[in-house]
């Protein structure tokens, strides 16, 4: 079977991601899947912070900053030690962040000369809160390498590939951007297409995660310090 010019677009990297995405809205449109359409949306759009975000965009990153200890030596832009300050499940929240960004926004990033420069900032009223006598926090952020934002774009990719792969298996003529007669012909079909795609994009649940706690929190979601 010949594979589609949408296959090869997506493996060669001729098309960037979002034209990609785009041409994979029209055709999984026909499957009329809320989660599938959303996920779409998503990658292209930026995730709201209503939405969860799948796994592959929850990442854990490292306390950077100023501080002072025992009121003597002063620390510059180096890692803070912050585990013996917070309980273990409000650090897992300090350190954690989710994703929003399209992916072309991250893209956009990783092209860019500030790459080594994804975090998120600490409000100067939280670093203050967290201090003690013996380690007083000047100022800090939570720092995310690029290969960790590199990965994103790669879990993104693999699924591009595995679901028109998918699709491919089910339903001819994918450059066409239409399938709704195929799918009419066989709702069985359909719901067997709609269940391996929601397992590709989402690893096996719907459920993809705890509305991870970090968007809710005081810190928000901040690109070099700014909302």
């Amino acid at each position: 079977m010949a594979r589609s010019q949408l296959l090869k677009d997506v493996v060669t990297g001729k098309e960037s991601i979002e034209s990609i995405l785009l041409r994979l809205k029209v055709i999984l449109s026909d499957l009329d899947n809320e989660p599938i359409i959303n996920w779409v949306n998503g990658e292209l759009r930026g995730y709201k912070e209503e939405d969860d975000v799948p796994r592959y965009r929850i990442l854990k990153g490292t306390p950077m900053g100023t501080y002072i200890v025992n009121q003597g030596y002063q620390y510059s832009n180096a890692p803070v030690p912050l585990m013996h300050l917070l309980s273990e499940d409000f650090f897992e929240n300090i350190i954690t962040l989710s994703v929003r960004d399209s992916i072309a926004t991250i893209q956009n990033v990783l092209n860019g000369e500030n790459r080594e420069n994804y975090s998120n900032i600490i409000p100067t009223e939280m670093c203050h809160g967290m201090s003690t006598d013996e380690l007083q926090i000047v100022s800090m952020r939570i720092s995310f390498s690029s290969n960790k934002l590199d990965r994103i774009v790669s879990n993104v990719k693999s699924r591009l590939v595995d679901i028109v792969m998918e699709l491919e298996k089910q339903f001819d003529n994918l450059d066409d951007l239409d399938i709704k007669d195929q799918v009419e012909e066989s709702s069985s079909k359909k719901e067997q297409v709609i269940y391996n795609i929601e397992q590709i994009i989402y690893e096996g649940s719907i459920k993809v995660g705890d509305k991870n706690k970090i968007s809710k929190s005081i810190l928000g979601h901040m690109f070099g310090g700014k909302e």
